[in-house]
């Protein structure tokens, strides 16, 4: 059994954490540093000084989600390989995603050369897709065969299937911290299409830089088919997508270039909980996903292709039930945790030679 030291920049209850964390101690012995503060800056200031002091004798130390700041201290520190979770790409989400900054301006570089240099120094750098991975390896020149792929996957503690039982309404799920990439503005205007549909129902949850803005279109259009619910604990999502009848998982936006290449982690929350889950169209989920089989493929950018599926699915409960089995199946194939665990402890394995 390996001895693992994990720190991460994000929160530890993040589900991507979670996920390798969780996944990690089905085979090895872990300890964690980590801060739950809600601050970025508060939580590096908690969790670096504690890297930079932390005892030696593990025999792999482990980046975690928003770890680019901490892989080189980990490589500076001790002569022990070095496992990088490039879950999110600093410089792609600040300055290609998100457009924050330039990525010739100080923060880009600086960004750039985070990520850059902590996926060189590390011996096995994960990402969430096999997209993620190339158009990591080809931006920063990493070699492909460093890359391995862990889905998100979820705490199946909390996501698990539930019975359910038969509504007159068709309820729709929709759940995002509202960034571009999400599509959450094709969301509203599929809802506006099928306003005359009052059997069809959407609940929106989250905040996020687009909130405003969709909640806005909301009003001007005159919803009343839409509810917006501003934030639910990680630990009361399951009753609400155990309710729910159709879950939109997304990516639905068609002009970001990273929404193609990820799966939404609310995705696996759906599998995982055999709900019939609406995705776009791109090479992310088409390497997982058949249409009307195990998910319900939508095209990206388009209102009217997904007010049609959600039509659909809403029309036919046996559809929905199809799909969602299937889905059910699929997660435990592929996305399971004792899957996910088995994936981690093959990279532990690697890197250890």
């Amino acid at each position: 059994m390996a001895r693992v030291l994990f720190a991460c920049g994000a929160s530890p209850e993040y589900m991507r954490n979670q996920t390798i964390i969780r996944g990690l101690r089905r085979h090895h012995d872990v300890r964690c540093l980590a801060s739950s503060h809600q601050s970025y800056p508060l939580r590096f200031m908690s969790v670096m000084p504690r890297v930079l002091f932390a005892r030696g004798g593990f025999d792999v130390y482990f980046a975690g989600f928003l770890g680019q700041p901490i892989a080189p201290l980990f490589r500076l520190r001790f002569a022990r390989p070095v496992i990088l979770d490039a879950f999110i790409s600093v410089y792609d989400t600040l300055c290609l995603d998100r457009r924050s900054f330039r990525p010739g301006s100080v923060v880009g570089r600086v960004a750039r050369w985070l990520d850059s240099s902590s996926m060189s120094w590390a011996a096995a750098v994960l990402t969430d897709t096999r997209q993620q991975a190339d158009f990591l390896s080809k931006e920063f020149a990493i070699p492909r065969s460093k890359f391995v792929s862990i889905p998100v996957g979820v705490n199946e503690d909390l996501f698990y299937p539930r019975v359910d039982g038969v509504h007159d309404a068709i309820r729709v799920l929709y759940y995002s911290t509202f960034l571009p990439l999400h599509g959450a503005h094709i969301v509203i205007e599929a809802a506006k299409l099928l306003r005359d549909r009052r059997e069809i129902q959407f609940t929106l949850i989250g905040r996020g830089p687009e909130r405003a803005c969709v909640e806005a279109k909301a009003r001007e259009y005159g919803l009343t088919n839409c509810t917006f619910i501003d934030w639910v604990p990680l630990e009361t999502l399951p009753s609400y997508i155990e309710n729910a009848d159709v879950f939109l998982g997304g990516h639905f936006s068609a002009d970001n270039d990273k929404a193609r290449r990820v799966v939404p982690g609310k995705v696996f929350q759906a599998l995982a909980m055999a709900k019939p889950v609406v995705v776009g169209d791109c090479p992310a989920s088409r390497e997982w996903f058949t249409h009307r089989s195990n998910g319900y493929v939508v095209s990206m950018g388009d209102e009217k292709s997904l007010a049609d599926g959600i039509r659909e699915l809403g029309g036919s409960r046996r559809l929905r039930n199809r799909i969602g089995r299937a889905g059910r199946d699929l997660y435990e194939q592929h996305f399971s945790e004792s899957t996910i665990s088995l994936s981690l402890r093959r990279c532990v394995e690697m890197v250890l030679g």
